[in-house]
């Protein structure tokens, strides 16, 4: 499940060219010192998932390039930067990752301290130290209109080599020397071979119930978290879709993974449409429509799990005015149905910006209403009556 949180963080504008750019420059340094390039390649990537979560209350538009680069920067003291502090401590959170690397969370903690503060002796340091020398040259292609030559990175370098241990140092300018590592960063920028590189260092795990509920935390909150207005919306839906299966005792979990991930789409959908006071335009509809489009995208992946379809169809509706396949009842299961229900429940009972929030009684009878109106199914509608 760790691809989701990958494709997730690189559909976000901006900051997914930064973060693929950063993990493909480490991937690329690491194995000319002849460590692990798949372990710089997932400390690269998500080096700076804490720039987009809450805790500096930047909305997730407001992370562009020009907000990567007055942030995203070395310090000059010994302490810790407070986005890699929050990207070290919510990546410690995903089990299944450092298991496997037991000493990412460390990588990327340390990925802003000089090298004088380091020792080069320990791994976990060169590691920070690769990710710090790419994160800044990814700036670079950033920043410059045009392409950049092998000595245009040398120049730029320069001035900042005290940062840096000698050996990565070196290493970064023979990568970069490389014509294929300048194009692919290129590449990247323009949004061609995102999908071949993601899948280049992508493992094939089995993951259990556990793993998802940790994937589904991080990503919940930081899609729920965009607005205030649905804050907590995917835990909801989780908990009413798989409460629902329970009374009639079927197999819970996938109803619950289906709703955490539901609206993973909208880690692209802008704040101002979200949060907008009154009724969107056609134009704005669409785009807030698009989200079940990403969701897709994102969670392709998994499309033989059996809670992919349900977490995609969320947005369909049994008489077939739904989205975006306008499916009707007859093409969707039970579970796509639960989830429709579970989702329309969870958004009535929640304030939106043009209205407050509503009594359960209330959200009941809207229910009630759809059902009347053949828009959602009857059978797990009834559930939540009791």
């Amino acid at each position: 499940m760790i691809d989701i949180v990958i494709k997730s963080i690189t559909f976000v504008r901006n900051f997914g060219v930064h973060s693929l750019q950063t993990a493909f420059l480490s991937s690329r340094i690491a194995g000319v010192l002849q460590l692990d390039p798949v372990e710089a390649f997932y400390s690269g990537i998500f080096h700076d998932i804490g720039m987009i979560t809450p805790h500096n209350g930047i909305a997730l538009d407001d992370v562009n390039y020009r907000y990567i680069t007055d942030r995203d920067l070395t310090s000059n003291e010994i302490g810790i930067n407070e986005h890699a502090l929050m990207s070290s401590f919510e990546i410690s959170k995903l089990s299944k990752l450092t298991k496997i690397f037991p000493n990412i969370s460390s990588n990327i903690l340390l990925h802003h301290v000089l090298a004088k503060y380091l020792d080069s002796s320990q791994k976990s340091d060169v590691m920070a130290n690769i990710i710090s020398i790419a994160d800044v040259m990814s700036l670079y292609t950033i920043n410059n209109q045009e392409e950049m030559s092998f000595e245009d990175f040398k120049t730029s370098l320069w001035p900042t080599k005290e940062r840096y241990f000698d050996f990565v140092y070196d290493a970064a300018l023979a990568t970069i020397k490389e014509d294929y590592t300048r194009w692919m960063l290129y590449d990247i920028k323009s949004g061609n071979n995102k999908e071949r590189i993601i899948n280049d260092f992508t493992f094939n795990e089995k993951y259990s119930f556990e793993d998802a509920l940790e994937t589904g935390s991080i990503l919940s909150y930081i899609i729920d978290s965009k607005s205030s207005f649905t804050r907590d919306h995917s835990w909801r839906v989780a908990r009413i879709a798989s409460a629902i299966a329970k009374e009639l005792m079927l197999d819970d979990e996938d109803f619950f993974i289906a709703g955490l991930f539901h609206d993973i789409g909208k880690i692209i959908t802008p704040i101002g449409i979200l949060e907008k006071k009154g009724k969107l335009n056609e134009r704005e509809m669409d785009i807030m429509r698009k989200h079940v489009y990403y969701s897709y995208l994102i969670l392709s992946n998994h499309k033989d799990e059996p809670w992919f379809l349900p977490a995609v169809r969320h947005q369909e509706r049994i008489d077939g005015s739904g989205y975006p396949l306008r499916l009707t009842g007859d093409k969707m299961t039970f579970k796509d149905k639960t989830l429709q229900v579970a989702d329309y429940f969870a958004a009535v009972l929640e304030p939106r910006p043009y209205r407050s929030a509503n009594s359960l009684e209330q959200a009941y009878e809207e229910i009630v209403k759809a059902v009347s109106n053949g828009v959602l199914d009857k059978s797990p509608a009834n559930i939540l009556k009791g």
